[in-house]
């Protein structure tokens, strides 16, 4: 697979400082274009709210980790073939992805899906054409609707397909659409929003990465029981508080 790129967390150093050496280097499969989630600033490094969770997540884990980037489409495929050992990038665990990979315990709630339009644009009908990201959830409920589906290879395309008329409406997480809707004042507006569709979102594995899986749920459950996990959430979404402290470490 060529189209995935690795580099090091900035930050590798500084995680091995006054602790023992790492028992291993584990790659995070990462899309790097999902605000709020992961995203490259100016400078080309990745920031977000998996950013800032995964350096606590492998401090925690005793492990020392990079990142790979890779279009959304191929995540599964990429780690298969060994590309990068974690996918790390706003993944919903469901019962369809479970069938071919493993997931952690989650680090974020089900996230509500939302449909935007642009404003003064109506709740799609029947005839209406709706876009989303391809292989996401959001394409099963638009199916399921009964709606004609456009699909995009990444969010903002699906963005822009809105922005061109290509779409009436598009379907996508809430939390993604909120950023966009408040960058653009005035351009998108919701239509629905609050429906939940699929599980939490988790770090997808390979099946026979049993000990690594441990490593990290361990790492997700005390960053849940000490708070630090609810803390991380809130600045990212607006406030939001899953209250996952108080659950013991395992």
């Amino acid at each position: 697979m060529n189209k995935v790129k690795t580099f090091s967390f900035a930050v590798a150093a500084a995680l091995l400082i006054g602790s023992a050496a790492p028992a291993s280097i584990v790659r995070l499969g990462s899309v790097a274009d999902f605000e709020p989630y992961n995203y490259l600033d100016d400078e080309g490094v990745l920031q977000g709210f998996e950013a800032e969770l995964a350096t606590l997540m492998c401090q925690r884990a005793n492990l020392e980790c990079d990142w790979a980037l890779a279009p959304w489409e191929d995540m599964v495929m990429a780690l298969g073939e060994n590309e990068f050992e974690v996918i790390m990038t706003g993944m919903q665990i469901t019962v369809e992805r479970l069938e071919t990979i493993d997931f952690t315990e989650e680090y974020f709630p089900a996230d509500p899906r939302a449909i935007m339009v642009m404003t003064g644009g109506l709740y799609p009908d029947s005839a209406a054409v709706v876009g989303a990201q391809v292989e996401t959830l959001q394409t099963n409920y638009i199916t399921n609707q009964g709606w004609p589906l456009m699909t995009y290879s990444a969010p903002e395309n699906a963005v822009q397909a809105l922005i061109n008329n290509e779409v009436t409406a598009i379907v996508g997480d809430q939390a993604y659409l909120e950023e966009i809707i408040a960058a653009n004042p005035g351009v998108f507006a919701f239509v629905a929003t609050g429906g939940v569709i699929g599980g939490g979102i988790g770090m997808g594995i390979r099946k026979s990465d049993s000990d690594l899986k441990s490593a990290l749920n361990f790492a997700i459950a005390d960053l849940k029981a000490d708070g630090t996990l609810d803390a991380l959430i809130g600045p990212w979404f607006n406030g939001r508080d899953p209250n996952y402290r108080g659950q013991i470490a395992q």
